[in-house]
């Protein structure tokens, strides 16, 4: 996958905040995608010691979620932990497991926030950004925003507001009795369409299967730190 190269990585925690105001201007949550057919999953570990961080992108054919193409790097790893700036930690590691691969995904997830930000810029933003392609955020844990929680059933979901009562995302539950998931566009996505592919992408897990497939592939690399 090609990379605009739209800013350095190497920035002061100021710095890295301005980055992602400046790129707030390339964002867009129309529904661009017009067929889903590969949908990849991006994730990121550390190395026990946190000098080096792991990073795995995995594809998979949609929607019988089958391995198409797996790809994963090491570098050293270069920004400290800043809740809101996590893809300057993860980022560049990610970019290099992207540049590596022979399928274009029709969609992009990732392990963290799309526009569910302060600055509307969570990993799924920004990297879908520099991307080019449409991306969607499916974290673990709220960022930002408020909700209401959702009925204890698959596909049960509540909106989730910025401090302006704009919709930025939806706290989703994939599988029956588990703890949500919290969903928001990235780029050249919208809501609706982002929960969608989340839900079709869950099959036993919590955790749709693109994320899942990419985290166990980054954490086997700890071996290797």
């Amino acid at each position: 996958m090609n990379v605009r190269k739209l800013h350095p990585w190497k920035a002061s925690p100021a710095e890295a905040a301005a980055i992602q105001r400046g790129l707030q201007k390339y964002i867009s949550t129309d529904d661009a995608v017009e067929k889903v057919s590969l949908v990849a999953g991006a994730d990121a570990s550390f190395s026990p010691t946190h000098r080096k961080v792991h990073g795995a992108v995995c594809i998979l054919s949609f929607p019988d979620l089958q391995v198409v193409e797996n790809r994963s790097a090491t570098l050293p790893l270069a920004f400290p932990y800043i809740p809101g700036l996590l893809t300057f930690r993860e980022g560049p590691v990610l970019i290099t497991c992207f540049e590596k691969l022979h399928h274009c995904p029709d969609v992009v997830m990732f392990d963290g926030q799309g526009i569910m930000h302060p600055r509307s810029m969570g990993i799924a933003t920004h990297l879908g950004i520099l991307l080019n392609a449409a991306s969607l955020g499916c974290a673990k844990s709220r960022l930002y925003g408020t909700h209401a929680a959702p009925a204890d059933k698959k596909g049960a979901c509540e909106y989730v507001y910025d401090s302006s009562y704009n919709v930025i995302g939806a706290c989703l539950r994939t599988r029956d009795h588990v703890k949500p998931v919290f969903v928001s566009p990235g780029t050249g996505i919208d809501l609706a369409a982002a929960v969608d592919i989340v839900l079709n992408c869950c099959t036993a897990y919590r955790t749709p299967e693109p994320l899942r497939s990419a985290h166990l592939l980054a954490q086997s690399k700890k071996e290797f730190a």
